[in-house]
């Protein structure tokens, strides 16, 4: 495991929300934990890596550690209007199912009990630090252990990110053809697939550790029930930028002895091309574009279905 300490999420502030820059928790939030919990806020710390919401970490004078999560961007709530829903409905779902993740304690959907009609998770803490090179065998069973849940009683099902936009092939690429092709298998080549309960944003960033153990898995606004080819896909895109294409290919093989499942080509197109235009420099078309010719190649030999 890598010996740097900056979060696998870490982002220059410049490039986050205006309302992500500088985030504190403010005394009628404090007043709402306090009515919540029955103590006070003595210490806030913000947490490093969100680049949606505002997380802090919070010490309560009863000795209690809790974290805040606040969905202080209109920006996400505007594009996922059921996003505090679904991590609300997800913590409760993944906990009934015994998964490492936070224990929900006190949410407020709307902000209306807040007053500030910001929603508000309140979680319990839970040790460890993400890392952007984990071991790999373990972070395939983490990902196994979450698909193995049953989704019956979820009640949130997986889209595709940016589908429904306009794609095109982005600006800087000179591979026009090449985006064409994956854009037209994106919409028209989806395979059929098992549906299970799916994180949705799995990756490094997204899981905790300690001692080389897997202490927790976090951020669950965009959990769903879905392919877990989608999950494993943009893992393995995370990890390239991370730690670079052998580790995404060895967290692929792990998770494939692990589950005896082959990973559907479909899944890397998709996970490619679920970005924004503002990803798509000159380095990260040099990094995808091989991969994605790769997909497209490997999905295109497919044979269709009857």
């Amino acid at each position: 495991m890598t010996s740097d300490r900056r979060h696998p999420n870490q982002r220059p502030t410049a490039s986050l929300p205006v309302e992500l820059h500088r985030t504190t928790v403010p005394p009628h939030v404090r007043a709402w934990v306090t009515r919540q919990t029955g103590a006070t806020v003595i210490r806030a710390r913000r947490l490093p890596g969100a680049s949606s919401t505002a997380v802090h970490g919070l010490h309560l004078s009863d000795g209690t550690r809790l974290v805040l999560r606040r969905y202080v961007w209109p920006g996400f709530i505007q594009a996922e209007p059921d996003a505090p829903r679904r991590e609300i409905d997800a913590l409760r779902f993944a906990s009934s199912w015994q998964l490492p993740v936070p224990e929900l304690v006190a949410a407020d959907e709307t902000g209306h009990e807040v007053g500030d009609g910001i929603p508000v998770l309140l979680m319990t803490y839970l040790s460890g630090r993400a890392i952007g090179d984990p071991d790999l065998d373990r972070l395939a069973e983490v990902a196994a252990t979450i698909h193995r849940a049953d989704p019956a009683g979820f009640g949130h099902d997986y889209h595709p990110w940016y589908q429904s936009a306009k794609a095109r092939p982005p600006a800087a690429s000179t591979w026009p053809s090449l985006w064409e092709k994956a854009i037209e298998l994106w919409g028209g080549a989806v395979p059929d697939y098992r549906r299970t309960f799916i994180h949705r944003d799995f990756h490094p960033g997204n899981v905790l550790w300690s001692r080389r153990l897997a202490t927790g898995v976090v951020d669950w606004a965009n959990a769903c029930c879905g392919p877990v080819g989608c999950d494993v896909a943009h893992c393995r895109t995370n990890l390239i930028d991370l730690a670079g294409m052998a580790a995404a290919d060895r967290f692929l093989a792990a998770y494939e002895s692990l589950t005896g499942e082959a990973q559907h080509p479909y899944w890397e197109v998709a996970a490619i091309l679920e970005h924004g235009p503002s990803r798509w420099t000159p380095g990260r078309l040099a990094t995808d574009e091989p991969r994605l010719a790769r997909a497209v190649q490997a999905l295109s030999s497919v044979p269709s279905r009857p």
